[in-house]
């Protein structure tokens, strides 16, 4: 029997619990381990105690965001049917999709860098970077190694999502840490040792792009996975249409999160650059924290497809209660944890106290909602893992597109700047509700 085999019986027949906390753990080091690529720069930049510097940071972050979401939607929509493929054994159609998806991937990532390179000061201003010059020029320099790894990025992320819906989080995990390793030790080397200051981080992180993605390539051809090619794709409309409609909650919600933070970066800056660096380093933290939960549903998700596929309904149903319930304690757990300790978690990426104490509100008022969060995200997993698309699309786009889009544009009317700190709180409570009452009208004893 091969891995593949292996792998497949595990899931289809091993205890739930167990078996969750199997695929779980490595996902979760996974989003922590993009996590911490991205609080990486922030937590050098920050030594350097300029505020302008940190501003920019959090504001690239948003387009940074946007493109790992292109990457999540080819990822997502391949992996995805990759999965319930192997699950009904046409490890065929399988490769098929994984080699579609890269060409996309790879033709996507090198379109962007082309077109946007010309224009970095643009798009800078685009992103919410005019409060001041020097946070325009900062943001424009820090964007044109970033838009250099681009394609990288894409890349990556779309291979790292396939092997991990496929069963091997593992190797993802592995690829990804690579990537991060290198990003952290070239960080203070090129920013303090060889004097290249706040750019040095943006070199650091595509070389750190590079280093993962050629890990992923090498460790796709291993341990049972699908290699990554290009021999194998067909650009016919139903693998594309798998991969795009499949992926499209995970680019939906990534997307408009990316979009939503530029607004809310447009309307900061007429509270100034203490405002911008504050929301970058507490949104940081608290997605720190959603992030684990993010990759507790990802550990989910493998098991969810492959059951599906097979028509094992019940241990669908078994995987989904297990995760809601362990991601609920957690971000109990977490919240109080990072409410207590909310001036020491900044203090790690800021040194100005005006930051910091503008910082502490916004995360704490994270902090009241987190336990809601676990229903919210495990329900647009299973929605998506299940074939409903529309329905997952809707509740992923519900958090940041139908309810903090509006609520950013329309409270600054009635409460000034208070709405930047409670309008993330608000809308989540409210896409809370919204995935409740979705999910009551699609259970999963529908499927028994």
């Amino acid at each position: 029997m091969d891995k593949k085999e292996i792998r497949r019986n595990q899931i289809l027949n091993a205890p739930i619990l167990p078996l969750l906390i199997k695929t779980a753990i490595p996902t979760i080091i996974g989003m922590l381990v993009t996590m911490i690529y991205n609080l990486t720069d922030t937590y050098f930049i920050g030594k350097l105690s300029n505020v302008s510097m940190t501003a920019s940071i959090g504001i690239v972050f948003s387009f940074v965001s946007f493109i790992q979401a292109i990457g999540f939607w080819f990822g997502y929509g391949s992996g995805n049917r990759m999965s319930i493929s192997l699950g009904n054994k046409d490890e065929d159609k399988a490769r098929i999709l994984s080699s579609t998806a890269i060409l996309l991937s790879i033709l996507t990532g090198f379109i962007i860098m082309v077109i946007c390179l010309p224009f970095t000061e643009t798009l800078a201003r685009l992103l919410g970077a005019s409060a001041s010059e020097s946070l325009l020029r900062y943001t424009k320099e820090y964007l044109f190694p970033i838009l250099l790894s681009v394609p990288f990025s894409i890349y990556g992320v779309t291979l790292y999502n396939q092997l991990r819906l496929c069963g091997n989080v593992r190797d993802g995990m592995i690829g990804l840490l690579i990537g991060m390793i290198a990003n952290m030790i070239l960080d203070p080397l090129f920013i303090f040792t060889f004097k290249m200051g706040f750019i040095g981080a943006g070199w650091a992180t595509l070389i750190g792009q590079i280093l993962g993605s050629i890990a992923l390539t090498i460790l796709s051809f291993y341990h049972g996975n699908i290699p990554a090619s290009l021999k194998h794709f067909k650009l016919k409309k139903e693998y594309i249409y798998h991969i795009l409609a499949g992926g499209s909650p995970n680019f939906s919600r990534q997307s408009i999160t990316s979009f939503a933070v530029i607004l809310l970066n447009i309307i900061a800056s007429k509270y100034g650059e203490d405002i911008i660096a504050a929301l970058s380093i507490s949104s940081k933290i608290a997605s720190l924290v959603y992030m684990i939960m993010i990759g507790l549903g990802q550990g989910f998700q493998p098991i969810c497809a492959m059951n599906y596929g097979a028509k094992k309904y019940d241990r669908v149903k078994k995987a989904l209660n297990y995760t809601i319930t362990i991601g609920t304690v957690f971000l109990i757990i977490a919240a109080v944890i990072t409410g207590i300790y909310a001036k020491y978690f900044l203090g790690l990426l800021s040194n100005n106290e005006i930051v910091i104490n503008n910082g502490i509100i916004m995360l704490r008022l994270q902090c009241i909602v987190f336990p809601l969060m676990a229903f919210y995200s495990v329900s647009s997993m299973y929605l998506q893992n299940t074939g409903n698309y529309m329905k997952a699309l809707l509740v992923s786009i519900s958090r940041q597109g139908i309810f903090f889009i509006p609520l950013i544009i329309i409270l600054p009317f009635f409460i000034g700047h208070t709405a930047i700190y409670v309008v993330q709180s608000v809308s989540d409570i409210l896409s809370f509700i919204m995935a409740l009452l979705i999910m009551k009208k699609h259970p999963v004893q529908d499927y028994a």
